[in-house]
């Protein structure tokens, strides 16, 4: 998108004066876009020798906004002239480079993964509630810039349950290994940017810095933006997708923060993603959650009928999965291209689904819970194999691999082990021979045609042609532990999120009936079942739709 296709809203926002500015922007309404044309403005206000840097939260929010950037200012200006990394890289980054300063072992010093606190909590003989304490205790306490002694003494004053006394041992075993937790990697980075000397290398560095998704920010990754660049700061986000409170997020504590900086936000509020009839549905929760934040269609002459929505009810899980299964195969013979979401709350609600379409040959079908299933990973591995002698073994091409990826890109690192731990599982003898049965989608497309099996958190900053969100049940959503309070409210903009994936069409379910520990069991709907505006209730009011438009 060039220039003179920015809408006036959008302009207003990519162009705006101020030095320091909050956007809030909800989904659909070109965020990803005005980022990449504000960060192109600001490369025009910065010293000569300065560059522009923009966090995001994830490796594919990165990838998304790494292309549009490619296209607004060119591939050569972009990388010449903006860093694009997600929260943890740039952490990841300014450890790797300084970490020394704060005693750290670099020689031997062993980077993390997600998964890497749990296992080790699992190692010590953690489980059940024993666990999950432990895993809060190291997270809370590592979300302030703590030295590693002082995080033992911090674990010392909760007192010694059982919880405490494996978090204690967890942590001094990490100490000892000179492991870091993924916790570690954000504390020590703040740590590090406090230290006045080390900031002050990268706000001569950076002469602006552009957050993407505000909301999902906790004080601590704000005061890592913060620290990075003092002259041009620009948020960009929705409080009303804001889903990250378990991670971490302060949501509200992070845009008062902010808005002391940048004053009142700039709102867009027109689609360009969904249609007309996708809105209605979206804007029926929305409104529940912030009355005045509907959202209008930029182009509604552009959908067929207006889009399409749908709430069906199914006698059980799998009446659902039958059906879900058809359709999907519907839409994607009349449209071969069209991409199609199934989403739930939690994985559970969706076995039935994921049963019923891995396997399927006729489409192509994407669990995004899988690296192996994720196309850039697998093309990644693909171009590595093809450089290899013939007889290389797959931890030949691990190795390969890992050698190519930029140290701090722990994301992408951590994709790249996962999957090869399934190619490991293959038996086959050879690098060659595990790769060669795996269907890769194009890997410059984000989504791609198919189906894409996922949970409400996976999805969050993507878009599908056609989307199911199935489950509306008390218990799955909201699920049986976030039923008051805070906790809920973050549930309905679970729900928000999931709702608003959709472009052409949405279909929402419930089903009469679910299984139990106990066996079966009469399931309550949702409490913002009714709530949801959706134009049809019946099957073949769908099918129809379908016969008429296409997919």
């Amino acid at each position: 998108m060039n220039d003179f296709a920015l809408s006036d809203e959008q302009r207003d926002a990519a162009f705006c004066p101020k030095a320091h500015l909050l956007v809030v922007a909800p989904p659909g309404c070109g965020k990803t876009e005005v980022l990449a044309h504000r960060a192109a403005h600001q490369i025009g206000l910065i010293a000569e020798n300065q560059r522009v840097l923009a966090l995001t939260f994830t490796k594919r929010a990165r990838s998304n906004l790494e292309e549009r950037l490619r296209s607004v200012v060119g591939h050569a200006r972009a990388r010449r002239q903006i860093v694009v990394r997600n929260l943890h890289g740039f952490a990841t980054q300014v450890v790797l480079a300084h970490g020394r300063t704060i005693g750290l072992d670099m020689t031997s010093l062993e980077l993390p993964k997600t998964s890497t606190m749990r296992k080790a909590i699992q190692a010590a003989g953690g489980s059940g509630p024993a666990l999950y304490e432990a895993e809060r205790i190291l997270s809370e306490i590592k979300r302030s810039p703590l030295s590693d002694e002082e995080v033992l003494q911090e674990i010392q004053r909760r007192g010694g349950g059982p919880g405490v006394l494996l978090a204690e041992q967890v942590e001094r075993s990490r100490q000892e290994a000179n492991q870091l937790h993924y916790d570690d990697v954000l504390r020590h980075g703040q740590r590090l940017l406090r230290i006045p000397v080390v900031a002050r290398l990268y706000q001569a560095h950076f002469g602006a810095v552009l957050v993407d998704e505000f909301q999902d920010l906790s004080m601590q990754q704000l005061d890592l933006a913060l620290l990075s660049c003092e002259s041009r700061r620009t948020f960009a986000g929705d409080p009303l997708q804001g889903i990250y409170s378990w991670a971490g997020a302060s949501p509200r504590e992070v845009e008062e923060e902010v808005r002391k900086t940048c004053g009142d936000p700039l709102r867009l509020r027109e689609s360009y993603r969904s249609s007309p009839k996708v809105l209605e549905s979206v804007n029926s929760i929305s409104e529940q959650v912030d009355p005045g934040s509907s959202l209008r269609s930029a182009q509604p002459e552009a959908w067929d009928e207006g889009g399409f929505s749908a709430a069906v009810v199914f006698q059980d899980r799998v009446a659902e999965a039958k059906w879900l299964h058809r359709l999907a195969g519907a839409i994607l013979r009349q449209n071969p291209n069209a991409s199609v979401g199934i989403i739930a709350r939690a994985a559970w609600r969706r076995e039935d689904i994921d049963e019923a379409l891995i396997g399927e040959k006729a489409f192509p079908v994407r669990r995004w819970d899988l690296a192996i299933d994720d196309p850039g990973t697998m093309a990644l591995i693909q171009t590595a194999v093809a450089t290899l002698p013939r007889g290389a073994s797959v931890e030949d091409a691990r190795e390969a691999v890992l050698d190519s990826l930029d140290s701090a890109d722990i994301d992408s690192r951590e994709l790249v082990d996962d999957a090869f731990a399934i190619l490991e599982r293959s038996g086959a003898t050879t690098a060659r021979n595990a790769v060669r049965s795996i269907r890769v989608s194009d890997p410059k497309q984000v989504i791609g045609p198919g189906v894409h099996l996922l949970n409400a958190h996976t999805g969050k900053g993507q878009q599908f042609d056609w989307v199911f969100v199935v489950g509306l049940e008390e218990g799955h959503l909201p699920t049986k532990r976030n039923n008051q309070g805070d906790a809920l409210a973050e549930e309905q903009r679970v729900l928000l999120v999931m709702l608003s994936r959709a472009r052409h069409g949405l279909l929402v379910t419930r089903a009469h009936t679910l299984e139990g520990p106990h066996g079966r069991y009469e399931a309550q709907m949702s409490r913002w079942w009714s709530g949801i505006r959706a134009e049809n209730m019946r099957p073949e009011e769908v099918e129809a739709h379908l016969l008429r438009n296409g997919a």
